[in-house]
């Protein structure tokens, strides 16, 4: 399983889960005020058994948890020990809980320490203890809405987890705090760092409470909304009233008139808006019109419609008729039409036909020739005789 990166302080000021009543997977745990005293008042806490964690956040609190568990209850020798571990773990948690402690020897409480730790290396993705520090020094900031104190423990608690992480689980892993002074410094808000200038704070020399006090002075000017840079009127009474620089009124113009939306009335109508003379209850029109339901039908010629659309409603469907018959009409005129020309082809093709028939007879039963071809034939048969004529006195010479 993948597990999470580092530590955010987001995480660390963060309100506690609170679980629900019905989950069957809670259990409560019982502490004494006193260990030592069995007649002490006895104090109830909810946890949930630490199975397979995603965040090494998780299993440092669900060892938080266990420990207080064994301090609440006087458990000091080490089998017990084990047997108040193993009754808050579950899943991969308890086998390899067991695992290590097989493996290590003895139940004693020196040997829980070191399964313990090998508990939380287990669970701690590579290079926890490098991320986790790199995240503190060069990406940790201040969130929104949390005030400089709160932010300040959640970082010392944060660097506190710093020695229970492998590999060497000791003090010498957390942050120093100068250079803790140093990260606050740095990454505290711009009007802070202006403040602390204008005091001469230096991070090497002052203390965390120096530098509490001086971050809360600037929240406090934040909340009251005073800004450095304002500019404020002087109090000098040197400069008269003539030297000031007043704004010149611009005069309105006489002919341009007045906003009616500008101006305030006494009175509401819905009918005629905003006036001075009368509200909607003492409008004359509307009471009108509720005695009257048919009020508005006066104002029209078609009062019977009520709106724009079904106004026309009526027009739109007497076009559509009509149109509809114009299309039938033209229909039956089409055909009309069209049966005449047929008709009319067929009369002239019978008369051609009937024309070429009677001239064909009449050239057949004429037998005479017309006077502009007598002189052509009487020219043909001439020169016929003549030439018979001399042929035959040829003839009768010789």
């Amino acid at each position: 399983m993948k597990r999470l990166g580092p530590i955010m302080i987001e995480e660390i000021l963060a309100e506690t889960t609170v679980f629900h009543k019905h989950d069957t997977t809670i259990r409560e745990m019982m502490m004494h005020t006193d260990p030592t005293n069995d007649a002490s008042p006895v104090i109830k806490r909810r946890f949930k058994p630490m199975d397979n964690p995603k965040h090494i956040l998780e299993v440092l609190q669900g060892i938080l948890v266990i420990k207080e568990g064994v301090i609440g209850n006087n458990v000091t020798t080490g089998p017990l020990q084990y047997q108040f571990w193993r009754g808050c773990l579950e899943g991969t948690a308890l086998s390899k809980f067991n695992e290590y402690g097989l493996a290590v020897g003895t139940e004693t409480a020196a040997h829980l320490l070191v399964v313990e730790q090998r508990l939380v290396t287990f669970f701690s993705p590579q290079k926890v203890l490098t991320n986790q520090t790199r995240y503190i020094r060069y990406q940790m900031q201040k969130p929104k809405g949390v005030n400089t104190r709160q932010y300040v423990g959640a970082v010392h608690t944060l660097n506190q987890t710093l020695e229970k992480l492998p590999p060497n689980f000791n003090q010498a892993q957390k942050v120093p705090d100068t250079d803790i002074m140093d990260i606050l410094t740095s990454k505290a808000p711009k009007a802070h760092k202006e403040l602390m200038t204008d005091h001469g704070f230096d991070p090497q020399t002052a203390t965390i409470e120096e530098f509490v006090e001086i971050s809360e002075r600037a929240e406090t000017k934040e909340a009251l909304g005073i800004h450095k840079n304002r500019n404020f009127e002087s109090d000098d009474d040197d400069s008269s009233g003539d030297e000031r620089h007043t704004r010149k009124q611009t005069k309105k113009h006489k002919s341009k008139p007045a906003n009616p939306y500008n101006q305030k009335f006494k009175y509401y109508c819905k009918e005629h808006g905003p006036n001075n003379t009368h509200e909607g209850k003492a409008c004359k029109v509307l009471n009108a019109r509720k005695e009257k339901p048919e009020y508005r039908k006066r104002d029209s010629p078609e009062g019977k419609y009520k709106d724009y659309h079904s106004k026309y409603k009526k027009k739109n469907q007497e076009l559509n008729v009509l149109q509809r018959e114009t299309k039938r009409e033209k229909a039956k005129w089409t055909k009309a039409y069209n049966k005449l020309k047929s008709e009319a082809a067929s009369r002239t093709s019978d008369d051609v036909s009937e024309g070429e028939v009677s001239k064909s007879k009449e050239t057949q039963r004429r037998t005479f020739t017309p006077k502009e071809h007598q002189h052509d034939d009487y020219s043909n048969s001439s020169s016929d005789s003549s030439s018979s004529s001399s042929s035959s006195s040829d003839s009768n010479s010789e």
